[in-house]
């Protein structure tokens, strides 16, 4: 059985009971983590252009948009939530890739889940079998891919959304592969938004593989047949999207191997590749007690691609702001957190915090580009006027297998993500609900619940 086939059969035929209990419940908590960044990208100003789309085509109560009062045909949906998931940059990583798979595969998952009136177990083994086939996908495709230029989210995403989307509907396996097969032919994403500075660009991505993924499965469904070996074949994604594939990794070790287990969640709303150097700095400004004014200059040591992404010493913009190591390193010092407020016009203009990114120098250090990507390896230095100098180092950045994110970490971000959203007792309400997902016969009687309409 070729490796294509091999992953679609695994598609169809994942069954919750066979799941570990510590992936489905890390399944659970990602579910959680992406319906707040959803409902966090509604206060975005380019949201409400993407949702005027929806409501262009008409209303529809065939799929919700979360944290919204409107709804719309399933794909359209899954496109919205998604977007919604990414554009603040704070959905989960898997940071081999990388890619960000958890808003856009929930957003298939559940927009085929509540037009097809599937259980929550269906939704939850779906979440997991889009995570797992789009990590995959991106293992397969090596760091070159990403390198080249394009754009794990919105290529690697289409097939992971597509798997979901398949899986929730029930398809056979003829019909994963045919969705496979469709979404593989639309798999789509550049990396220009990062010469440009458009977070809204990254966000279509993410949210273009969503609707893919969607409209792949119910072409499928429909009867109509995709080209088989989309990702090995000759002219298939790997061989095309990468030089160096490596298709053994699409279906080593599938079902026993978990490879979604490596996906993080993210503690800073920022790009991740600044997630080690905050975390470490944040450290020690907590150990050694510093201050702003005690600071001569901060260095940051960093493998080639982090500083290709994020070496950003002009910081005018929020795009700016969430990609720059001199920004998150001038923040974690100056405040002492780095959340979403950290990101808005004030913060920016911040004399402190602008005072601080003059002293950030962001350098090469060639032995950490040998550990990417297994490694995201960083070192901070901070030298003070008075001659001391404190240095740490991060091999891996906070959120992840090493690091992860404690419960009620988890809790305090959904809570605070989604209650200016949905309120206090709604959020209280879908918290429940998703923690009890598995045990629910239709996720379209989640309706209320996603768009804080429930009734008192």
């Amino acid at each position: 059985m070729s490796a294509d086939m091999h992953l679609a059969a695994f598609v169809a035929d994942l069954q919750w009971r066979d799941v570990p209990v510590d992936v489905a419940q890390k399944v659970v908590h990602h579910v959680l983590d992406a319906l707040g960044v959803m409902c966090a990208g509604l206060s975005d100003p380019s949201s409400a252009a993407v949702r005027s789309v929806v409501g262009e085509a008409g209303s529809s109560l065939e799929a919700s948009i979360v944290g919204s009062a409107i709804g719309g045909p399933a794909p359209l949906a899954a496109f919205v939530n998604a977007f919604h998931g990414r554009i603040h940059t704070f959905d989960d990583t898997y940071e081999a890739g990388p890619v960000h798979a958890g808003t856009v595969v929930l957003s298939s998952a559940l927009a085929a889940g509540q037009r097809w009136h599937a259980s929550g177990v269906d939704v939850l083994t779906a979440v997991l079998a889009g995570h797992e086939v789009a990590v995959r996908v991106a293992n397969a495709l090596g760091p070159g891919h990403y390198a080249a230029g394009f754009h794990c989210t919105g290529t690697c995403n289409a097939l992971g959304a597509a798997a979901a989307a398949a899986r929730v509907m029930g398809l056979d396996l003829d019909g994963v592969v045919g969705a496979l097969g469709h979404a593989g032919g639309a798999a789509a994403g550049l990396r220009q938004y990062q010469e440009t500075g458009s977070m809204t660009d990254s966000a279509l991505n993410g949210g273009r593989a969503a609707q893919t993924g969607v409209t792949s499965a119910l072409l499928s469904y429909r009867g109509l047949p995709g080209p088989t070996e989309i990702l090995g074949g000759r002219w298939g994604v790997c061989r095309m999207f990468s030089e160096t594939p490596d298709l053994t990794r699409l279906d080593t070790d599938l079902g026993d191997e978990w490879v979604f287990r490596a996906t993080s969640l993210k503690p800073y709303p920022t790009c991740r590749y600044t997630h080690g150097p905050i975390a470490a700095l944040l450290d020690l400004r907590r150990v050694h007690d510093l201050q702003p004014c005690m600071i001569e200059k901060i260095e940051i040591f960093a493998f080639r691609q982090s500083i290709e992404v994020s070496d950003r010493p002009r910081v005018t913009s929020r795009f700016d702001a969430i990609m720059s190591h001199q920004f998150g390193a001038a923040v974690a010092l100056a405040k002492g957190w780095v959340g979403l407020d950290s990101l808005e016009s004030n913060m920016r203009t911040d004399s402190v915090v602008q005072e601080l990114i003059s002293k950030v120098y962001v350098r090469h250090e060639p032995e950490f580009d040998t550990l990417y990507p297994t490694h995201w390896a960083h070192k901070v230095c901070v030298c003070l006027t008075n001659g001391s100098r404190f240095e740490a180092e991060s091999r891996n950045p906070p959120g992840g297998e090493d690091l992860p994110i404690g419960n009620a970490e988890l809790l305090n971000k959904f809570v605070s993500l989604a209650e200016p959203v949905l309120g206090e007792l709604g959020v209280e309400r879908l918290r429940k609900a998703v923690e009890g997902l598995s045990e629910i016969e239709d996720v379209a009687s989640l309706a209320p619940l996603l768009t804080g309409n429930a009734k008192s």
